[in-house]
């Protein structure tokens, strides 16, 4: 082993090599792993080629990338190992930290989407509450009358508990959506989350007297994702919709919401609006950071959308119509097989 090869191991220059000290340094967690993939070249005669951590006896954490094979003496057997180690510690570190700050940034917009739902939100959290509080008033004007009729008693408390559950639900959701940390994958179906969005902007849909409509493909294979990653994303295709008709009269606002399967390998949801349309000379610029069509609009939105699409193995695609523009996106569909595991 070279001298640079000893000191990412922090091997003595004089210490004699063997594999098991080599995989004394391994990563506990990783150690089975390389073990396994070593073992598996010598027996087939592979090369093989493993990314793990090393945990040296100072305590530090490294990153390395191995390759190698073995080489075979004339009567078959096992001569020598022939390898080289690559130290790919800062390119993990400065990976990570992108992807943190990727996080941090996708859950700052989904804050700001917040912010822009206050009056919403507080509509449809404002319902059960009021409803609570009638409830509540109701049961102190039976108890003043008299012994109260106990069936009549016990519907104005189921009606409480359903209201009081559908605000927790409500206050459950927004945690969620803006929660910090990383998200969780799992079988999603996409009609779901179009329902579970729908339901978040109801309020904002009524006061901007905006009609939905869903064309909800049936027995749509679920998609491997993060459902609140997804809600961000149909959120700010629904949010850009509805303020690109902003000055359309009432009666003809309108949004087309739509699932399909696009063969047997992925899913597609595209949301249409009947607005002003994106600009002809180069669609691209609405992907481009910072580019915005709006007065106020920090370029932001369209940006993390595509990068949460990406990350999950999709595309996200944009077009005119003959009245507005139309958003689309397409994500991989998981296989029953797949969808039976995690199950």
């Amino acid at each position: 082993m070279s001298d640079k090869g000893r000191a990412i191991f922090n091997f003595g220059l004089d210490e004699q090599l063997s594999r098991e000290l080599f995989l004394s340094r391994v990563h506990p967690e990783d150690r089975d792993g390389v073990d396994e993939a070593i073992e598996r070249a010598r027996a087939e005669s592979h090369t093989f080629e493993i990314e793990y951590r090393l945990l040296r006896p100072d305590g530090e954490t490294r990153w390395l990338i191995s390759r190698g094979r073995y080489v075979r003496n004339d009567r078959g057997g096992v001569h020598e190992l022939i390898g080289v180690a690559i130290d790919i510690t800062e390119q993990v570190e400065a990976d990570l930290q992108l992807r943190l700050q990727r996080e941090e940034m996708t859950r700052m917009s989904r804050v700001s989407s917040m912010g822009e739902l206050t009056a919403s939100l507080a509509h449809e959290l404002n319902q059960p509450l009021t409803a609570i509080a009638t409830n509540a008033a109701a049961g102190k004007r039976l108890l003043a009358q008299g012994p109260p009729d106990l069936k009549e008693f016990e519907e104005l408390l189921a009606d409480v508990a359903m209201d009081a559950r559908r605000a927790g639900d409500i206050i459950h959701g927004i945690h969620h959506f803006v929660r910090k940390g990383e998200g969780t994958r799992g079988p999603i179906s996409l009609n779901e989350i179009v329902q579970e969005v729908l339901r978040l902007l109801h309020s904002d849909l009524l006061g901007r007297e905006t009609a939905v409509e869903t064309q909800l493909a049936a027995n749509l294979p679920p998609v491997d994702a993060d459902a609140v990653q997804l809600q961000q994303v149909l959120l700010n295709l629904l949010m850009n919709s509805l303020e690109a008709m902003q000055s359309i009269p009432a009666g003809e606002r309108r949004i087309l919401i739509s699932t399909k399967c696009e063969g047997n390998s992925s899913a597609l949801v595209s949301v249409r609006d009947y607005g002003g349309g994106l600009p002809k000379e180069d669609l691209d610029k609405v992907f481009t950071q910072f580019y915005s069509t709006k007065p106020n609009g920090m370029g932001m939105g369209l940006t993390i959308v595509r990068s949460i699409l990406e990350a999950h193995g999709g595309k996200l695609s944009a077009e005119n119509t003959d009245e507005g523009a139309r958003f689309f996106f397409t994500l991989p569909v998981m296989r029953k097989s797949e969808a039976q595991e995690v199950a």
